[in-house]
């Protein structure tokens, strides 16, 4: 199995895609450089589509079904599709992670501000993309 540090961003992509990524080695940095190469290669509805599918078929295989959630799946996405206005956040990979640093220290914090912990716990928001309670997300990068 591969390891999700020594790969190209590419590289982890096709690990995940193909289901040939050691999932120990699938960290939180990993998990938003993912979805930030989706975003950067692909339109915005068609990454978050494309991620959900391919990440859900990853957990599912490595036995960690329970691990996913769609709705902070689907706002994570949101939230690294916001910086992705500026074209640098888009091209380099290094000057994303300063620009997004809430990301990588607090992810669930920050979803905080936008979810209420009741519905970021809750099942249906497991299961299902559920919309803010709190306030609503930043709009994503989505090119024309």
């Amino acid at each position: 199995m591969k390891q999700a540090a020594t790969l190209s961003n590419k590289e982890l992509y096709e690990a995940i895609r193909d289901c040939q990524l050691d999932p120990g080695s699938f960290d939180h940095e990993a998990h938003i450089r993912l979805a930030w190469y989706y975003l950067a290669h692909w339109p915005y509805d068609q990454s978050l589509q494309k991620f959900n599918h391919d990440f859900k078929r990853f957990v599912v295989n490595a036995g960690a079904a329970g691990k996913y959630h769609r709705t902070i799946t689907d706002a994570l996405l949101q939230l690294i599709a916001s910086h992705l206005h500026d074209e640098k956040c888009r091209l380099d990979w290094d000057y994303f992670k300063q620009d997004a640093a809430p990301l990588f220290t607090d992810a669930y914090g920050l979803l905080q501000r936008y979810y209420s912990s009741a519905l970021l716990e809750s099942e249906t928001a497991r299961r299902t993309f559920k919309k803010p309670d709190k306030a609503d997300l930043p709009a994503p990068y989505n090119p024309a």
